[in-house]
């Protein structure tokens, strides 16, 4: 298994778009010339959500990756608010590469799954 993102959610994460970290993009194949790939991730109760992971432009120095497609379906569905924390990984499956996406929400200090 491996950890593409573990990340405290922001106003704009929960509002707009997920902001990805550019470091984990390696994970992904973006097609020459290419800015976005869609990708499906299935969360803690098995539900599939198919995300789209998109950037500016291999040369703009400023490129930002973030995720839409689904994204704020899954933060209306989870109940999720500014705080709560996401995390991505993939691992190779029995069929192909496999992402899967969880939340966690911090109550009296424990963080908790959020189904």
């Amino acid at each position: 298994m491996e950890v593409l993102m573990e990340k405290n959610l922001s106003r704009t994460d929960i509002e707009c778009r997920l902001a990805f970290p550019t470091p984990s993009l390696w994970a992904f194949s973006i097609p020459e010339g290419e800015t976005a790939v869609y990708f499906e991730a299935t969360d803690t109760i098995e539900k599939k959500w198919n995300f789209r992971l998109s950037i500016r432009g291999e040369n703009d120095p400023y490129t930002k990756p973030v995720i839409t497609g689904d994204w704020l379906q899954f933060v209306r569905d989870k109940g999720l608010k500014v705080g709560d924390k996401i995390f991505l990984w993939r691992e190779e499956g029995a069929t192909g590469m496999r992402y899967s996406v969880k939340a966690e929400r911090k109550i009296f200090r424990v963080w908790v799954n959020v189904q």
